[in-house]
């Protein structure tokens, strides 16, 4: 049922993770002025919307309203024909707007129209509640689960690394002497294929051993942006040898959080191995960098988001959550430990860490660390 036609419809919905209001993907609008503006909380136009529980109908609203809001925000609904704005609003919590343009077949909007809007578009806002609610929920069961997992396994994983290496350099040495008395060549290539698996056992065993008893962090003042400039270095020839192109996106001005650097480089460096590997099939090889504010934590502190972005294949939706899981890999040499390894040195800086993908959209590794403002 069409309730009536307009030439415009946009969406801004409250993104949890930066507490600003962005446009939805899906928006039915191609028009620039949209494209990368954003709003915060503080934006006149979210206060009004959150302050006063109606709708803002342009054309009917005195210039003193239109005044009130910023410069860019009279501009922005000027320019775009922006007609009615409709709060997204739940017990005082406003999740979103939405903003129509001017009916297509040249009418004004009838009272019933309006009316109709305002009802679904209520509806609307509790439909959307209830999914934000659910995301929320589900995202903290999730961590608690994989925390847990994790916890237990580091206990099993101390004991089992001690039991096995020992008697794996028993093993090595034996080999390495045994070796030396063999000149057929097959009986060679044979020692050596060996001596490759039980360097392959004791590159596990020491991950094992950096899971369980990871060391102290050293605290300090770091700069994320530099530090990521650091790590692309360090992997400078291979990025230069795969043709993988680089681009920064940072969107905040203050950088710095207090962290241990020689580990959060180890993040890093292993998430950014990750997303090489995942792009060596690719045609168009692209890494992204991104760095922005997030939620507030309380009145001094936030997350500091830092996001790395690959343009590979993705991971299939079943896979995503099991990425975290010990000894999960699809490498074919991988031990499958480097990113729960990762996860629990952010999880020690009291930050989070997850990934979103889509298979065939590539895969966007994020990172929150603790900030403070």
């Amino acid at each position: 049922m069409q309730i009536s036609p307009v030439n415009r419809i946009v969406v801004y919905l409250l993104n949890s993770e930066t507490e600003t209001y962005v446009r939805t993907e899906k928006a039915q609008d191609d028009n620039e002025l949209f494209r990368h503006i954003h709003f915060t909380p503080h934006s006149k136009l979210v206060n009004w919307l959150s302050v006063n529980d109606t709708f803002f109908h342009v054309s009917h609203s005195s210039s003193s309203v239109m005044s009130y809001f910023s410069q860019m925000e009279q501009e922005l609904i000027r320019e775009a024909g922006v007609e009615l704005i409709f709060p997204l609003k739940v017990i005082n919590r406003l999740n979103g707007f939405i903003l129509l343009g001017k009916c297509s077949d040249g009418n004004d909007f009838s009272g019933q129209e309006i009316d109709l809007l305002n009802l679904l578009f209520h509806q609307a806002a509790f439909a959307i509640e209830n999914t934000a609610l659910h995301e929320e929920q589900s995202a903290r069961i999730r961590k608690m689960y994989r925390a847990d997992r994790l916890a237990l396994l580091g206990q099993l994983a101390a004991g089992a690394a001690h039991e096995i290496r020992n008697p794996l350099t028993a093993i090595r040495s034996t080999i390495q002497y045994l070796g030396k008395g063999v000149h057929d060549p097959d009986k060679l290539e044979m020692v050596d294929e060996l001596m490759d698996e039980v360097d392959r056992i004791n590159k596990i065993v020491q991950g094992l051993l950096s899971f369980s008893k990871p060391s102290e962090l050293e605290m300090a003042r770091v700069d994320i942006e530099q530090l990521l400039q650091q790590t692309l270095v360090l992997l400078n020839n291979a990025i230069i040898r795969q043709q993988i192109g680089i681009t920064f996106d940072i969107l905040v001005k203050n950088t710095v959080v207090t962290a241990d650097a020689s580990q959060l480089k180890q993040v890093f460096l292993n998430v950014i191995l990750n997303a090489m590997e995942a792009m060596e099939n690719s045609e168009n090889k692209l890494l992204t960098l991104g760095i922005e504010a997030g939620r507030s934590l309380d009145y001094q502190s936030r997350y500091l988001l830092i996001s790395i972005t690959d343009s590979g294949n993705g991971i299939e939706p079943g896979d995503v959550e099991n990425i975290f899981n010990p000894f999960y890999t699809t490498k074919k040499d991988g031990t499958g430990l480097g990113l729960p390894i990762s996860y629990g040195i952010i999880n020690r800086h009291g930050g989070e860490m997850d990934i979103n993908s889509q298979p065939g959209k590539g895969a966007t590794v994020i990172i929150r660390l603790p900030q403070t403002i």
